[in-house]
């Protein structure tokens, strides 16, 4: 090393730009620390880690709703069994469940994730093996200690502390041992290479085999394509046919997007303003309640009866089971339109029992099962036939069909001559009409006859429609015995082909009946990412009507609150329900009235829209389905336009609900402005990021500061006691706050950047977190100079990065280590203590639950977790650690620890606790592994800059070949990992022909035994397919024992007859009405109901003890998902057609309307609002069914909200 080294301490700053160099370096401030003050730093972080555990144990069994919600709160096929009591009981499962269960249970993602600190775990254990014994005495036995900087060496510092065992630590007349760090530097590099290499391979097998799987080719996204940019002329069904028809196996749906922007944002503001409406009537309803509580407190006491203790407990225990039996019935509902589906049944059926799917025919259909290889050939050259013989056969039917549409139109007149409103309006408003029966009378005592009273709708369509067209449409499709085609693929348009023509199918001969003579509706626009498109402006009818209300006579609530301590509110802006309210401006106006008229007409508004999506411009984008996956695996790779970055790019594997709609329009140039101007600004925010931490880093010595600049004097005048606050506290809360702000900026700005779904938008995010993570943790806190400096050496002399890394670095290694330790104690202790959770489920719901459905959704929302901002903050850790391998290998025992700690808490969190929403099947592996090659390449770079700076005793270059030597080696790792990318990359995403007969052999065996009654998931459904895998995910997937175990989809066991499900619940559940809800009711509640004893009861299941409180809560949630369909291989073909047609449309589209969910009381206010609602609008869905107030006036709930549906819980 130079003869000039870094002092030992760090002496105080004597100017403010020193200071600030000193704020933004911390790392640098740890260097020499002795392993007296390590070891009490490791203490610390020791007892923390032992006081979170220690709490995490003790709490674990009696709130299994925080700790265990995966055993009960999820559908059957992700379900676990609960874990096994005691203080270390949960850690058999941890240990023993086998990873088929995670990928079974959990999805790739997680599997991949866990599986990823199991490989660091397994690069550290080595690397630490090999090293320690061979570095640890050669860096500590006669280096520069304490004796060694005198004599002829008294320019040189002393080496004290941790130091001893690193690089830095040896003589310069013992230069040679530098040899060994070179040699261990490059089996390092050649290690990591090669599990990296083997990691990705194994990457490969195992993800192919799950695209493969017939539990995923079932699925929508495994066969649907997403493709964007499309130009005009080929914004048509039979133009994108005509284009992809030479694909085997054909297309199945098209599906053209529009920009339903506008509609979108009405119904965001619709949900915000029902949930708003629902915390102002629960909150009228709760002050009503409190109110007659006071009035018959007062009324006894003027009759002079007085309740002691006891009475008063056994009044509040009678009025709380009265309460539970209101919260049991089924109340009253209004403005019902029967959109929602609460089952598969409901949704696939119509009233009398018909299956909504039979008649209907599919684009080239043909069976589910692939064809093998064998329809490669065939599909290019004759499964494209039949579109176009049908699109030279029947023209007349189609013009005939269309026709029929267009008289039934056209013969709806008007009510009256004055009338002057579009006849389509009052079609729609005439459709509503006959939507909602006639007001219930009057309740003469509503809190009596509420449990009666129930005012339902005639049910409409699938869509919440009954226009008086869609009716005709119906009536002629039971005629002619064809299918109706989805709205969407009869729009009309006119581009550059003309008129777009529409596509039926005469059920007789099989023939496709084309038609060109559709009116042109809308033209194909492009929405700029700078603006909006241009909003229609249409007349709607009113919806709301309080005058109707002046017949029913007073409202009751004005009998306990007066009217002026009912909500008010001020209007919006402008009177815009978008815009928001200031204090002061405006009109004050009753907060209930006012949202429920205006929530009244967006109802109205919307569902008008929705039945005339031919109003809003197409998009230049589709979703093409294919009957074969192959096929859709073929047609991105392939080239699709003869114009470049046209119909680019093309994306497969998309959940129907992970798309991003606003960015389904966007234009070739428009992604590649976006791009980079995202690129810039987080590169920009890489860097300035530093100067918020550096004055956070200010803070923590203002006391240090009001010395060296004279403005800041009067900061000696404050109390000491706030002084130590802003150098202690407020430094970490800012810094806190910053990051804790930096991942929603990032999706921010990922999804500004134009990604079309979700997971595109976690992969991009990874990348980027990487970044930052690296250059802030990493790079900024390890250069003792300051960024800045350290910015204008680079500009001015790009190769000095060696030079300051190799200066830098070492300084810092201590610093690692105890950012280590806090990684692995207090994070990881936080993390399997769900601090969080217990925050929001103690605190925060205490304070903002008030109504139903956030009490509902407190209980049954899982936690989820964000990959792309979850990945890096490993890959960071474990590149630290790379590159400390060699200069300070001490770092892999905190390396090994900090991985193996978050390996167990992440296997129990991933088991129990977490809820997998969205998978990009694995995809954030391998790009996480490529980030590894950070760590080699900053390590190679440090040990080039650290060879040529060390010299001997005589002053001169003492490591000119080991410089050299790691000069070429990093030129080979650039090298290997662009072969190792090229090689693998293609096969990370697309799966190859080769496979294919092999997942058709699989599907047929998978059908074999769906016909036979045996579900796929048990062991007799495995072992039948495990003959068809051909050895695909051997080796990929180890059970706890090392064998190799297939994938499969499922668990073991049959369904279970939960104990707490009597056979009336189950019969609801069959006749397709939610279950009760876990956590329904308070505490006191359960007691009130349970019989002597019950607390102490204790029931066996799967051989150990569940609490008989918890083994209630389980058995209510498990009752909420009996018998729930929730995956596709439970549906037939045709069903599951009907669920893929439905899905892909837009989510504006599918948006159906919400129920104002309210709790029922004994005063009768709630039934009160329900009929007085029914009376103003049609327009409103209010329902206080299966909830109700308790003595407290908490409210409690025994069923899922009525707008609740199994189908969403599908994934496709």
């Amino acid at each position: 090393m130079s003869r000039t080294a870094a002092p030992t301490a760090t002496a105080p700053p004597v100017s403010l730009d020193e200071a600030i160099s000193l704020a933004g370096s911390k790392a640098n401030a740890t260097e020499g620390i002795s392993l007296t003050v390590f070891l009490a730093s490791f203490s610390v972080a020791a007892v923390v880690f032992g006081v979170q555990f220690l709490i995490f144990v003790l709490l674990r069994g009696r709130l299994i709703r925080i700790y265990s919600p995966r055993s009960y709160l999820v559908p059957e096929s992700e379900r676990v069994d609960p874990p096994p009591p005691g203080l270390f009981g949960w850690l058999r499962p941890v240990f023993k469940s086998s990873n088929e269960d995670f990928l079974a249970k959990c999805g790739m993602d997680a599997y991949f994730f866990l599986r990823y600190l199991r490989t660091l775990v397994k690069i550290f254990l080595t690397l630490a093996i090999v090293i320690l014994p061979i570095l640890l005495p050669l860096n500590s036995r006669g280096g520069r200690g304490a004796d060694f900087a005198q004599g002829e060496y008294a320019e040189y510092a002393n080496v004290t502390g941790l130091d001893q065992f690193t690089f830095g630590n040896v003589r310069p007349d013992r230069t040679s041992r530098y040899w060994a760090h070179f040699l261990l530097a490059v089996f390092v590099i050649v290690f990591v290479c090669y599990v990296f290499f083997d990691e990705l391979r194994a990457f490969i097998r195992l993800r192919q085999h799950w695209l493969t799987t017939p539990q995923h080719r079932l699925r929508a996204s495994a066969t649907t394509v997403l493709v964007t940019g499309i130009p005009d002329n080929y914004q048509s069904v039979e133009a994108l046919e005509a284009m992809y028809d030479v694909f085997p196996g054909g297309i199945r749906n098209v599906w053209l997007n529009r920009n339903f922007d506008h509609l979108a944002d009405k119904v965001k503001l619709r949900n915000k303003l029902s949930r708003k409406l629902e915390a102002a009537e629960t909150d009228l309803i709760k002050k009503v309640h409190k109110a007659h509580g006071k009035q018959l407190k007062k009324q006894a006491k003027s009759e002079g009866t007085t309740m002691n203790r006891s009475d008063m407990a056994e009044h509040r225990r009678q009025a709380d089971v009265a309460a539970f039996d209101l919260a049991q019935g089924e109340g009253n509902a209004a403005g019902n339109p029967h959109q929602v589906k609460h089952t598969i049944y409901e949704f696939t059926h119509d009233e009398a029992g018909h299956s909504l799917a039979r008649d209907r025919k599919v684009w080239n259909p043909v069976p589910v099962v692939g064809q093998g290889l064998a329809g490669v050939g065939r599909g290019f050259a004759g499964l494209g036939r039949t579109v176009r013989q049908g699109v030279t056969q029947g023209v007349t039917a189609v013009q005939r069909g269309i026709g029929g549409r267009l008289d039934s139109n056209a013969g709806l007149v008007p009510e009256t001559a004055a009338d002057q409103r579009p006849v389509e309006l009052q079609q729609f408003e005439s459709a509503a009409d006959r939507r909602s029966t006639s007001p219930p009378p009057a309740p003469s005592h509503p809190s009596a006859q509420a449990a009666d009273s129930r005012v339902d709708d005639a049910p409409t369509d699938m869509d919440g429609t009954a226009d008086a067209a869609d009716a005709a449409d119906a009536d002629d499709g039971k005629k002619t015995g064809r299918w109706k085609p989805w709205p969407l693929r009869r729009v009309k348009t006119e581009d550059r082909l003309g008129p777009r023509p529409a596509i039926f199918y005469n059920e007789a001969d099989g023939t496709a009946v084309v038609s060109k003579n559709l009116p042109h509706s809308s033209k194909s626009t492009h929405k700029g990412w700078w603006s909006r498109s241009k909003k229609q402006k249409q007349q709607y009818p009113a919806a709301y009507d309080e005058k109707n209300t002046e017949d029913a006579g007073e409202p009751l609530w004005k009998k306990y609150v007066a009217e002026k301590d009912r909500e008010t509110m001020r209007e919006p802006l402008f009177g815009k329900p978008s815009w928001p309210s200031v204090p002061f401006i405006g009109n004050k106006v009753d907060k209930i009235h006012w949202l429920r008229k205006t929530l009244a007409q967006l109802n109205l508004e919307i569902e008008y829209d929705q039945q005339h999506e031919e109003n809003f411009p197409l998009m230049n984008s589709a979703f093409v389905q294919f009957n074969s996956q192959l096929a859709a695996h073929m047609a991105c790779q392939s080239v699709s336009h003869h114009v470049s970055k046209q119909m680019a790019p093309r994306i497969v594997e998309i959940s129907p609900d992970d798309v991003i709609w606003n960015n389904m329009s966007l234009r070739w140039w428009e992604r590649y402005v976006r791009t980079g101007f995202v690129v810039i600004v987080i590169v920009g925010l890489s860097i300035l990021w530093a100067f918020p931490v550096t004055f956070t880093g200010l803070l923590s010595q203002i006391d240090m500061l009001r010395t060296l600049v004279p403005w800041l004097d009067w900061i000696g005048d404050l109390p000491d006691w706030l002084i130590s606050f802003i150098q202690g506290v407020l430094p970490q809360v800012i810094l806190a706050l910053l990051l804790a702000l930096l991942p929603a900026l990032l999706r921010f700005l990922t999804t500004l950047q134009g990604v079309p779904t979700g997971n595109g938008v976690e992969l991009s995010v990874q990348n980027y977190f990487f970044i930052f993570l690296f250059v802030q943790v990493f790079l900024i806190v390890s250069i003792s100079s300051g960024i800045t400096s350290a910015i204008k050496s680079l500009i001015d002399d790009i190769a000095s990065a060696p030079s300051i890394l190799a200066v830098n670095l070492p300084r810092a290694s201590n610093y690692f280590f105890s950012y280590m330790l806090i990684q692995a104690f207090s994070v990881s202790a936080g993390a399997l203590l769900q601090i969080a959770a217990l925050f929001k489920r103690f605190i925060l719901a205490a304070i903002i639950d008030s109504t139903p459905r956030q009490k509902w959704a407190r209980e049954m929302t899982l936690s989820t977790v964000t990959w792309g901002t979850f990945f890096p903050v490993y890959t960071n850790l474990a590149a630290i650690g790379i590159i400390y391998s060699v200069i300070s290998p001490l770092i892999l025992v905190f390396n090994i620890v900090t991985f193996s700690l978050f390996w167990v808490v992440y296997r129990y969190n991933t088991l129990y606790v977490v809820k997998f929403q969205f998978d990009t099947g694995g995809l954030l592996y391998p790009r996480a592994i490529n980030q590894l090659f950070t760590g080699l390449y900053v390590m190679e770079l440090c040990m080039i800059g650290l060879f040529f700076l060390v010299r001997d005793s005589q002053n001169e270059l003492a490591c000119r070949g080991q410089a050299i030597g790691m000069i070429v080696v990093t030129v080979l790792t650039v090298i290997y990992q662009y072969l190792l990318n090229e090689a693998m990359s293609p096969l990370f995403t697309y799966i190859p022909v080769s496979l294919e007969d092999m997942a058709t052999a699989a599907d047929k065996q998978f059908a074999r035994l769906l016909e036979t009654g045996t579900r796929p998931g048990t062991a007799e459904g495995r072992h039948s397919l495990e003959s068809t895998d051909g050895g695909l995910a051997k080796d990929s997937v180890e059970g706890s024992n090392g064998a190799a175990r297939p994938y499969a989809n499922g668990d073991d066991s049959d369904h279970e007859e939960y104990s707490g499900i009597g056979r009336q619940q189950q019969q609801k559940v069959a006749h397709g009405k939610p279950l009760p809800a876990p956590g329904f009711l308070n505490g006191h509640m359960k007691r009130s109901r349970a019989a002597p004893g019950a607390n102490e009861h204790k029931e066996k299941k799967k051989g150990y003890s569940i609490d008989a409180e918890n083994q209630r809560q389980m058995d209510a949630g498990r009752g909420l998902f009996l018998n729930v369909h929730d995956r596709l291989e439970d549906l037939s073909p045709d069903d599951r057609d009907l669920l893929v047609a439905h899905a892909f449309r837009h989510e504006a589209l599918r948006a159906k309307r919400p129920v104002i969910w309210i709790p029922r009381d004994h005063v009768g206010v709630s039934d009160d609002e329900v009929y007085r609602t029914q009376l103003a609008t049609k327009h409103v869905w209010i329902s206080n069914e299966y909830t109700a107030l308790d003595s407290r006036g908490k409210v409690l709930y025994s069923r899922s909200p009525p707008d609740f549906s199994e189908v969403d819980l599908i994934k496709l």
